[in-house]
């Protein structure tokens, strides 16, 4: 930290400290107790003003007419903490310090500043300071209504001041202080909560027609033309913005100033759209604005509280009968509002011929400076244009004008910044002017169905929508979606870009990239206005849309149609949801080649993201993981196994696993308690085919999907359902998924993986053993020591008191997994892992990298094997008194 900077720090601390003393007497007792304090003001003065003398003393003295006065870093800081007293003291010390720091504010201009090679915070000093100060002073504004007139009175003062040096025959003083003073003023003003005035909106009209003088622009660009050969401070300052990124310009100037602009008539709209007066409390304006440009779905409503506030003002306005806005000003207000629509379309006109020059230039650094400088100032013209049309309650046809021509022109694509603020005023202009709602809904629909020339570029293979292109669709879908409004236009809507498909049909191997184009533009934005409008009705409209056939053409619409499909998932009732999962499963298929690779590896991508977002609803949870985990028994079936794991090699255990791991880890599964018994068959052809194949007995998939493995035996519910009495042995011979991989070698290695675990009294029964029960002994068998090595061992219990495993000859070799069941819990529990965790929480220190099974779960374990071995039936009370001696 540089010491001035340490320096800033500690008076602005100082400041803070000294607006909160008790005012004491000259006795030094307090007020309110004994001593003599019947002027509580003078003795108020008598103490606070040696204080405020202190931070006094950094500041600099006035400049007069005959004197210069050069200000240092010591001098500014001394001047910020002066503000920020102003913010914190008392009344009768913020009248004194507040009289200062104006002074100080008009007085800018006359001080030279002492000049610093590296400026600060990467901008040049004066920017830095005034920025500062200007912010302080507005946020005591903010805090203080009593004062506010006069402290914002006088910041728009001082920007006339600035325009004047910036007017004034001195070029490199026009460089040096009065574009960094400008600059900083505008990004504190642009900043500011502070609920701007009628007044205000005057001030702006007065400044926006200096600005764009002709005498000001020629003089500010000879200046900074000049610069080149200037003194070193001139050249430094240039420098300094151009290291950030910025080219010091009139144009630059401009854009900042028309920044500003769209911040006062923000405000302004937001005071009117809330009372139809000047208080709206402490509500953020920005709030509204993000709200009316982002948020077309009125259905629901935001968290933010402030958002929430705009969101009912919105609500009101959008729904009224008339369906006009009502944001009706004062005549001087309404003539203040028209100049600077007609400033604001005048200078969008006039750049607009500015940056089409530029975009055909060339790369050069000049040419690309221009257009992002001229591109922010036509966005920020749109907006402004817009915010006054809502404050007039008119819609002027040239700002609609201006946003259609640019939308159907061939620079959308390259002029994207300008292209999303076009589609984001659409917004609020639809919602506020039911008039306009046909015409922006005509026009959104033509972007998407007739996309310009220049929009037709080549598609990535992998199919995924790069984010320059969502970049424009997304607010595309909003402003449709805002002038659709309602259901039955929704639905109206939807069905007119669905139909445009009939003249862009999508064959298979299509190559053609403008029906490929318009085809992803419908299925995106489809899905968009299935999340906007938050209606059943739409939602299964667009959903039996996006998964019909006509968007399988290609990989790459296919692998759209299913991150489309996953978005609106979160918003469609149960059934919906799990036709939109059912179809996304359909479009995995393996052993098609690379593009059938690239759509499996993305759809696996998707809905494992998707099981996340859906893993508070217990219902879909559990229908989400059914059918997944069905789809992975048969695609694996069908699809051969490799020897060995091959990373690159795209698989359905590499496809399907994730999926399946995300469903268990949320907090709604519940499938380990109360499984049904279709459930159970599931999850038993699960684990045969896993044994079957050797995915848990081959150690290099053991490597790669171990913690899955684990993770999924520790959820999944035992092997066999009570309602199998008398039937288990004749369900395992008829399981379909054995009958394709029973063979004798296949049974020879499954006895061999047996012949370890069983105990001598089941050696018989071992030699004698079919495919079917040997693949059920070594599923039970690697569920259930997973399960316990995660912290879990009475689970195994629950098979002695399953009548159908009890009447099976399948029971001795069942005891003797038990054994090793207890054997591998309490390895697990007496292992230093457990121990150094045990240790950690008795001191009350955590160490999650150690990720061990606590002691509240250890003794969670013993309850239920203490109650276990209280049960009715003989065979699960024995073992479970063997599991407790075995753990004590």
């Amino acid at each position: 930290m540089e010491c001035m900077e340490l320096h800033s720090l500690i008076l602005e601390e100082l400041s803070g400290i000294l607006a909160e003393l008790p005012v004491t007497d000259s006795k030094g007792s307090e007020d309110g107790e004994s001593g003599e304090s019947g002027e509580d003001g003078e003795n108020s003065n008598d103490c606070i003003d040696p204080a405020l003398e202190r931070i006094l003393a950094q500041c600099p003295m006035l400049p007069t007419s005959d004197s210069i006065v050069v200000v240092s870093r010591r001098h500014e800081n001394g001047i910020l903490a002066l503000a920020n007293l102003v913010r914190r003291s008392a009344d009768s010390v913020r009248a004194t310090a507040l009289d200062r720091v104006l002074a100080y504010l008009d007085a800018l201009p006359a001080y030279n500043y002492q000049f610093s090679a590296f400026g600060v915070g990467g901008v040049p000093t004066e920017h830095w300071f005034v920025e500062r100060l200007v912010a302080r002073l507005l946020a005591c504004a903010a805090a203080a209504p009593d004062i506010a007139d006069v402290i914002v009175d006088r910041i728009w003062a001082h920007l006339d001041r600035i325009v004047d040096v910036l007017q004034a025959p001195n070029p490199d003083r026009t460089v040096v202080f009065g574009l960094p003073a400008f600059l900083g003023t505008v990004a504190a003003l642009e900043k500011t909560r502070f609920r701007f005035r009628i007044c205000d909106v005057m001030s702006a009209d007065s400044l926006a027609a200096r600005l764009l003088a002709a005498d000001t622009v020629d003089k500010v660009h000879a200046a900074v033309s000049a610069s080149q050969s200037a003194a070193t401070p001139v050249r430094r300052t240039v420098s300094l913005y151009l290291q950030r990124g910025v080219g010091l310009s009139a144009n630059h100037m401009l854009a900042q100033f028309l920044a500003v602009l769209r911040s006062v008539l923000e405000s302004r709209v937001a005071v009117r759209l809330a009372a139809g007066g000047e208080a709206v409390g402490d509500k953020d304006p920005r709030q509204l604005w993000e709200l009316i440009s982002q948020r077309p779905d009125l259905g629901v409503s935001p968290q933010q509280e402030d958002s929430e506030y705009w969101y009912a003002r919105i609500g009101e306005q959008a729904n009224a009968s008339d369906n006009k806005v009502q944001l009706y000003a004062s005549d001087d207000e309404q003539r203040a509002y028209a100049r600077i629509l007609a400033f604001s379309l005048q200078t969008y006109g006039e750049t607009r011929m500015l940056v089409f020059k530029a975009s055909h230039a060339g790369s050069d650094a000049p040419a690309q400076s221009t257009l992002a400088t001229g591109t922010r100032i036509m966005c920020r013209c749109i907006y402004a244009a817009t915010l006054t049309s809502l404050l007039l309650g008119n819609l002027d046809s040239r700002v609609l004008g201006s946003i259609f021509e640019h939308i159907a022109s061939s620079h959308a694509q390259r002029l994207a910044n300008l292209t999303v603020a076009c589609f984001r005023v659409l917004v609020p202009i639809a919602t506020f002017f039911a008039s306009s709602r046909d015409l922006i809904s005509a026009a959104v629909s033509r972007f998407l169905t007739e996309p310009p020339v220049e929009l037709a570029d080549e598609l990535p293979q992998a199919g995924a929508a790069t984010p320059a292109e969502l970049m424009l669709l997304e607010p595309a879908a909003s402003a449709l979606a805002a002038s659709l409004h309602s259901r039955a236009r929704a639905v109206s809507g939807i069905h007119t870009l669905f139909n445009a498909l009939a003249v862009h049909r999508v064959v298979p191997g299509s190559s053609d990239r403008h029906t490929l184009r318009v085809a992803r533009n419908i299925v995106l934005v489809l899905a968009q206005l299935a999340l906007a409008f938050h209606d059943s009705e739409v939602t299964t409209l667009v959903v039996s849309m996006i998964c019909a056939p006509r968007f399988t053409g290609t990989p790459a619409l296919t692998t759209i149609t299913i991150q489309s499909a996953a978005d609106v998932a979160t918003v469609a009732a149960h059934p919906v949801f799990s036709d939109i999962v059912g179809a996304a499963l359909k479009r995995i298929v393996f052993g098609k080649g690379s593009d059938a690779d690239a759509v499996n590896v993305s759809a696996s991508a998707t809905l494992t993201a998707l099981a996340w977002k859906v893993g508070a609803h217990h219902d879909i949870v559990e229908a989400f993981f059914a059918v997944a985990l069905r789809s992975f028994i048969d695609a694996s079936v069908e699809a051969p196994a490799p020897s060995h794991i091959k990373r690159h090699l795209v698989t359905p255990l590499s496809v399907f696993l994730p999926i399946l791991h995300a469903l268990v880890r949320t907090d709604s599964y519940t499938g380990d308690r109360d499984a049904s018994a279709e459930q159970i068959a599931l999850w038993r052809a699960f684990w045969f085919h896993m044994v079957v194949r050797g995915y848990l007995l081959d150690k290099t998939y053991v490597a790669a999907y171990g913690a899955v493995y684990a993770d999924l035996a520790a959820r999944s519910p035992i092997l066999v359902h009570p309602s199998s009495v008398n039937y288990l042995e004749a369900e395992l011979e008829c399981s379909s998924v054995l009958q394709s991989e029973v063979g004798d070698a296949a049974l020879v290695r499954l006895r061999q993986a047996l012949a370890p675990l069983v105990g001598p009294q089941s050696q018989t029964l071992l030699r004698n053993i079919g495919f079917a029960h040997a693949a059920f002994l070594l599923a039970v068998y690697r569920v259930e020591i997973a399960r316990a090595e995660a912290g879990c061992c009475a689970t195994v219990l629950r098979y002695f008191s399953n009548s159908a495993v009890t009447s099976s000859s399948l029971l001795p070799a069942i005891e003797s997994i038990a054994g090793l069941v207890i054997a591998a819990y309490v390895r697990e529990t007496t292992s230093r892992r457990w121990s150094v965790e045990a240790s950690l929480a008795a001191s009350g220190v955590s160490k999650p990298s150690l990720q061990p099974v606590s002691q509240p779960r250890v003794i969670a374990q013993i309850r239920e094997l203490m109650v276990a071995s209280c049960h009715h039936l003989e065979l699960v009370s024995t073992w479970g008194q063997r599991f407790v001696d075995r753990i004590l």
